[in-house]
């Protein structure tokens, strides 16, 4: 085994280790560690490796893990690179590489390592233990001489009866005799015997017995904040966003004002999209009924043709929109029939559009959107911006601030509090008087198509026969379509005219059911694209 070791040594032989240890009565200790060693090839430097995360047994037998922090590391003379926290709290043990990869050494050479340790006593009712390996198994060498000097505090009355060395491999219980120990003005001084060698794979440890008081315990002030500090600093963030998002984000209360219209001048796309906050495909689609009633375009279903074949809808264009015409609406309707008069279309079948047509529905979408701005309050959305961008770097900053303090848990704890967080900044949109205004008519009118009853809606067909044509657009935008259109089914109403099938009689009934096929396949049709673009599409409530 001896020989098995030596082979599997690196290129190089500690000739002589001598390691000085201050301990201060404050609850930490210094280390001051002098390698004198020799090269046997070139090499550029070395790695001293000190296990950090320990599992110990404390005076009641209880197991427990005990991770030590080491700081202010240093090498004089030398360049050296060393973990950071963050690392360290990832890893069981802390790497000092030590040398230039510029450049390689050989032959006898000199090393100095100094670091500072907590957290690595044992602190018992009636004694304290100092623990510590002077060589760990970490050392891939052989070491021929390894010398050490303990310091304790004026204050520990101490003597050799209290200091016990052991070598050796892991798990060993007995004493060494490797070593001559002397005891003299507060410093334990112990030299190895001409005879001693230790290899690869093998510790040397000290374990010193000190008085109770001699050394100051440092307890953290608050015990739930060394272990889950981590979560009030989340609670924290969320409470801030919440006040912040209550002022910019939540908006005025507002109460719904009877209306049995939408508000005068708003076309479908707009009221679906300031019912929500929300662009939403629906929204769009529902300009297609509102073109019907105001005798822009015919709309036609077209019955399947052989056992394969699939409904289509046919759109006519029979006059241009007006001028004036919201920039949203013109890029649905251009997408239709064509921009410029050479190249308008009077006709165009909905299939012709599958794969083709989602680059300008969400072209349309931006732009109601953007034009959907002056009802929102423009305070609240440079804050939306700015709850976003701090989200972010917070984010950013916490993750190392946890893994450094509270370990890998914490740290991605912050990625799930951060998605919630930048989800919940979609919705910090706040409305100004004027949008207010809007939504308390929306409201209102959403409400009646949801509860309106027969004989007011007799009432309002009485003076305005088409009141079903100019507010099914609305009801489509809201999602309430259906249930809208089946309260007149019984009212004896000529379905639009705008609008054929060959189902059959043409009745409220069979136009519902037909123009509910034929908007549902257009709308998945209009934003459907190829494989390998993204799609998408919504609804509103």
């Amino acid at each position: 085994m001896l020989f098995f070791l030596k082979v599997s040594a690196q290129d190089f032989i500690v000739n002589k280790c001598v390691v000085d240890i201050h301990i201060s009565e404050e609850g930490y200790f210094d280390v001051v560690e002098n390698y004198d060693l020799t090269f046997t090839a070139h090499k550029h430097g070395i790695y001293r490796n000190i296990i950090t995360n320990y599992d110990l047994f404390t005076e009641d037998g209880t197991r427990e893990k005990r991770k030590i922090k080491i700081r202010k590391i240093d090498v004089p003379d030398h360049n050296f690179e060393a973990d950071f926290d963050f690392v360290q709290k990832l890893s069981d043990k802390l790497q000092i590489k030590i040398g230039d990869k510029d450049k390689t050494i050989i032959g006898p050479q000199h090393y100095e390592i100094k670091y500072r340790v907590y957290n690595a006593f044992l602190f018992e009712e009636l004694r304290i233990w100092f623990y510590w390996n002077i060589k760990s198994e970490e050392w891939n060498t052989v070491f021929e001489e390894i010398d050490f000097n303990i310091q304790v505090p004026e204050n520990a009355d101490v003597g050799l009866d209290d200091i016990f060395i052991y070598a050796g491999f892991k798990g060993g219980t007995l004493v060494s005799p490797d070593f001559d120990i002397a005891y003299e003005d507060g410093v334990f001084r112990v030299e190895s015997l001409p005879r001693f060698k230790s290899y690869s794979g093998q510790n040397v440890t000290v374990l010193l017995n000190l008085p109770p008081d001699s050394i100051k315990e440092i307890k953290p002030w608050w015990p739930f904040w060394t272990d889950y500090g981590w979560t009030l600093i989340l609670g924290s963030m969320l409470v801030v966003f919440y006040f912040v998002w209550k002022k910019y984000g939540k908006d005025d209360r507002v109460v719904a004002t009877t209306s049995y219209f939408p508000p005068s001048g708003m076309d479908p796309a707009m009221a679906g999209f300031l019912i929500d906050d929300t662009e939403d495909t629906q929204d769009l689609i529902a300009l297609i009924p509102y073109w019907g009633s105001r005798g822009i375009i015919t709309m036609e279903q077209i019955p399947k043709k052989g056992w394969f074949g699939k409904d289509d809808t046919k759109l006519t264009k029979l006059k241009p929109l007006p001028d004036g015409a919201p920039d949203y609406e013109r890029k649905i309707f251009d997408g239709l029939f064509g921009r410029s008069a050479s190249s308008s279309k009077q006709e165009v079948l909905v299939s012709s559009l599958k794969d083709s047509f989602y680059t300008k529905m969400a072209s349309a979408k931006a732009l109601l959107k953007a034009r959907a701005q002056i009802y929102y309050d423009q305070e609240a959305k440079k804050m939306q911006t700015r709850t976003i961008v701090g989200t972010l770097l917070i984010a950013a900053i916490l993750f190392f601030l946890f893994i450094s303090n509270w370990g890998l848990i914490a740290a991605l704890a912050v990625i799930p509090v951060t998605i919630f967080l930048l989800f919940m900044s979609v919705y910090m949109v706040k409305k100004n008087a004027k949008g207010n205004a809007a939504l308390s008519e929306l409201k209102g009118f959403k409400n009646f198509i949801k509860i309106a009853e027969e004989n007011k809606l007799k009432m309002l067909l009485r003076d305005s026969p088409s009141y079903f044509e100019t507010t099914m657009g609305y009801a489509l935008a809201f999602g309430l379509f259906e249930s809208w259109a089946k309260k007149f089914e019984a009212l004896n109403l000529q379905p639009p005219s705008w609008y054929t099938s060959s189902t059959g009689a043409f009745t409220m009934h069979n136009f519902s059911r037909s123009f509910s096929d034929s908007i549902s396949t257009a709308q998945s049709t209009m934003v459907s694209s190829p494989s390998s673009s993204s799609s998408g599409g919504g609804g509103s409530s």
